[in-house]
């Protein structure tokens, strides 16, 4: 038998760990806007904006460079 390697589970080729990384930025990101004022459909268009934008840059970064 041959032995295998394992990747990390913390790897950013995991869609998991790319969600799971982008929904904490965005909802960090969210929580900073509330702070300086935003409420109810700005807070979640920011959490949106950062979300899907963090979540093409890991994308973008896993599939390039690993």
């Amino acid at each position: 038998m041959t032995e295998q390697q394992h990747e990390s589970r913390w790897s950013l080729t995991h869609t998991g760990n790319r969600v799971a990384l982008a929904v904490l930025i965005g909802a960090l990101v969210g929580w900073i806007g509330s702070l300086a004022g935003a409420t109810g459909t700005a807070h979640v268009l920011v959490f949106a904006l950062v979300f899907g934008i963090t979540y093409g840059v890991l994308t973008f970064v896993a599939k390039r460079f690993f």
